[in-house]
């Protein structure tokens, strides 16, 4: 068995990655199961059938945990909306619009974690903090090349900066999925709020 960098593993390397992979495993399914505000890290090593000490020491913290498994779940969506990118067509709202689209639909099938991961940016810090908002900027990569083509095919102001904007987009996206999950939208009625407040941003974006 090698590792990621091609590295042949030792014996006790292998069970210490099975066992890592196991908890990050098990985890995410006591967060989505139970909800991460009541899950418990008791509660994650009965379901990895390992100690507490065992969980602790693949990450010290619940939200250390989270960070984790938002790690995986991000490189599945960059990967998703990288592939979607090539083969985007139509106005610039709706290759926008799609981008858009697969990371909602990947946070509203996942949403107890992604609304965990929304409110704890407001307390994480330091390098937790710096870890989980490059994770989620990540995702949105595809985005900010969308907006720098736009810029070089002279559909958008020149004076724009692509990243910025991107962030702007990120931002007024994280608005809608809080106020979906705290009105209880479905998705439908999301996507439609999150095109609509694309639109509007556009307005101000495009060139005159």
């Amino acid at each position: 068995m090698r590792d990621e960098s091609g590295r042949r593993l030792t014996r006790r390397d292998a069970r210490k990655q099975e066992t890592h992979s196991h908890v990050i495993e098990a985890a995410r399914r006591v967060f989505l199961d139970d909800g991460y505000e009541r899950a418990t890290i008791k509660a994650i090593a009965d379901a990895a059938k390992v100690s507490a000490g065992t969980v602790l020491n693949v990450a010290p913290t619940k939200s250390a945990l989270l960070i984790l498994i938002l790690r995986e779940e991000y490189e599945a969506i960059r990967d998703s909306v990288d592939r979607l990118e090539a083969a985007l067509s139509g106005s610039l709202l709706d290759r926008l619009s799609a981008l858009v689209q697969v990371i909602m639909e990947a946070h509203m099938r996942h949403e107890e974690l992604f609304a965990a991961a929304i409110a704890h940016s407001w307390t994480w810090t330091g390098e937790s903090y710096h870890e989980a908002t490059s994770q989620m900027s990540e995702a949105w990569g595809a985005v900010e090349r969308l907006l720098a083509k736009g810029i070089e095919k002279g559909e958008l102001r020149r004076d724009l900066e692509p990243a910025e904007a991107a962030r702007l987009i990120e931002d007024c996206y994280s608005g809608i999925v809080r106020r979906a999950r705290g009105e209880e939208l479905d998705r439908s009625a999301a996507s439609v709020l999150m095109r609509a407040r694309l639109e509007m941003v556009l307005r101000g974006l495009v060139a005159r």
